[in-house]
């Protein structure tokens, strides 16, 4: 199959003018194309498109749908993206470093003991050991340079757990003494299973935003596992939603709320700023009605 013709600014132009939607100003468009790519602004207007008589989207605009509709919700997800990793990272670290002294306690090597871990999959420490051992290999951060040098490259569990990135350690969770999944999930008012089921979760969030890729309308295929009802009502509220972004940033807000340092009100400011001019609605997240009142999401 031959890929599709390149086509020019004042042609990608035409080709929205020709599937219905109204570009008025010219220059701000060709400007808008230039920084984004029209591929990218695609994944926006989607929501704007024609769904067929079996629900298939067209490549047709309902009527009235404008280029600066389809950046509103561009602009939000951008706004979105950046005020998700403030506490992802925080949320990250507090993780890192309870894995890290929690497993120290058992052993300083650990990781590498496998009689001491309880593998849930036994096929993915191998994978996960071997990912390791390259970045402890290739990293040139001097503390892990000291360990190769002075040390015989005996690296700690409570030091090689700051080269690992989140699926890292989501792993290392996994892997962990029954004990101290349990101790670590109970800080934040969850079971091992619950807490094992948001990081891998929250992965693929995070994925999602250090790529820059669509976020504010995601649908997810690794969903959370929640609390029982009535035990935490910000979290009943997404038991509908649990694979939409706003069920994601939900968990997110629960964790950061036991974690020091973060920020509550970034996230919330950020989805008060959903673009009504869009013609969507916040629901466009997942969130429902009354999202603003949920204990997790009102700010003071």
């Amino acid at each position: 199959m031959e890929p599709k013709p390149h086509s020019t600014y004042s042609e990608q132009i035409e080709l929205l003018r020709d599937s219905g939607m109204l570009v008025d100003d010219e220059a701000a468009a060709l400007a808008l194309l230039r920084r984004v790519g029209y591929y990218t602004l695609s994944g926006y207007s989607y929501p704007f498109r024609f769904r067929d008589a079996v629900g298939v989207r067209t490549g047709r605009f309902y009527p009235g749908t404008s280029l600066p509709q389809v950046e509103a919700l561009w602009a939000f997800d951008n706004r979105l993206r950046l005020a998700t990793l403030g506490p992802l990272q925080h949320v990250e670290t507090y993780l890192r470093a309870l894995l890290g002294y929690k497993l120290g306690e058992v052993d300083p090597m650990v990781h590498r003991k496998r009689e001491l871990l309880s593998l849930d999959r036994p096929s993915d420490y191998p994978k996960w050991i071997q990912k390791l051992d390259g970045q402890l290999r290739d990293s040139r951060e001097e503390f892990i340079v000291h360990h190769r040098e002075k040390r015989e490259s005996v690296v700690p569990v409570w030091v090689a757990v700051d080269v690992l990135d989140w699926g890292g350690l989501s792993y290392l969770y996994t892997f962990a003494p029954l004990k101290v999944r349990d101790d670590i999930a109970a800080t934040f008012e969850l079971s091992a299973a619950q807490l094992k089921s948001w990081m891998r979760a929250l992965n693929v969030v995070r994925n999602v935003c250090a790529h820059h890729s669509r976020l504010f309308n995601r649908h997810y295929s690794l969903t959370p596992k929640l609390p029982r009802l009535g035990q935490h009502p910000s979290l009943d509220a997404i038991n509908e939603v649990k694979d939409s972004t706003f069920a994601m940033l939900t968990l997110l807000q629960h964790l950061a709320s036991h974690t020091d340092g973060v920020n509550m009100r970034i996230l919330p400011a950020v989805m008060s700023s959903f673009p009504a001019t869009s013609g969507l609605e916040t629901s466009a997240t997942g969130a429902p009605a009354e999202w603003a009142q949920l204990e997790l999401w009102r700010t003071p």
